[in-house]
């Protein structure tokens, strides 16, 4: 072998060394960062597509706020947040007008927290606590009358649940006595 020869191979290697070097030392880490950077930007992109979605339904339901707002006030004149026990008298003596009754008596016993009926597994609203609060009422009139009374009282915009009436039609007139309840919902705190 010449001297020729032998630094020609020399310098072929160190060539070849260098060039894996320059691969190894500076195009494979960049090309390991941008398989990175891709794969950081592909979950990224789910990521943006997941919450597109959930933005487009906020959307979505921001233009049925109106909507909402109507629902909620609605179930707020069924199940209000204070006692408004003015507005309670009121709803009563509307129905009695309008079945042509007379209340005689209408008492509101103490309230207390809802408590479920036994064998019902039930959890209380979330959004606060349900109140419950008794009440006694005695009606006179003729007999259609008080059952349509009865009738307009279950339909009014505030819930009353009826747990019991007892008509009576004696020696006076036809009355009927009512317990039942009402319901607040206070908001959580």
């Amino acid at each position: 072998m010449d001297k020729h020869r032998l630094t020609l191979i020399v310098i072929g290697v160190l060539g070849v060394a260098i060039v894996l070097g320059g691969w190894f030392v500076g195009v494979q880490p960049q090309i390991d960062r941008i398989d990175a950077a891709n794969s950081q930007t592909a979950s990224i992109t789910q990521l943006n597509d997941a919450q597109q979605i959930k933005n487009d339904a906020l959307a979505a339901d921001n233009e049925k706020l109106g909507d909402y707002k109507n629902d909620l006030a609605e179930k707020q004149r069924e199940i209000p947040a204070s006692r408004s026990q003015q507005d309670l008298i009121n709803q009563i003596d509307a129905a009695a007008v309008a079945a042509g009754v007379t209340v005689k008596s209408l008492s509101f016993d103490a309230a207390a927290d809802f408590v479920a009926p036994p064998g019902v597994d039930m959890a209380g609203p979330s959004s606060g606590k349900l109140i419950d609060i008794p009440l006694t009422l005695n009606a006179t009139g003729e007999r259609a009358q008080l059952e349509d009374f009865i009738a307009k009282l279950q339909q009014s915009s505030r819930i009353v649940t009826i747990s019991a009436s007892t008509y009576t039609s004696g020696d006076g007139a036809p009355a009927v006595d009512i317990t039942g309840t009402t319901w607040v919902l206070l908001p959580a705190s």
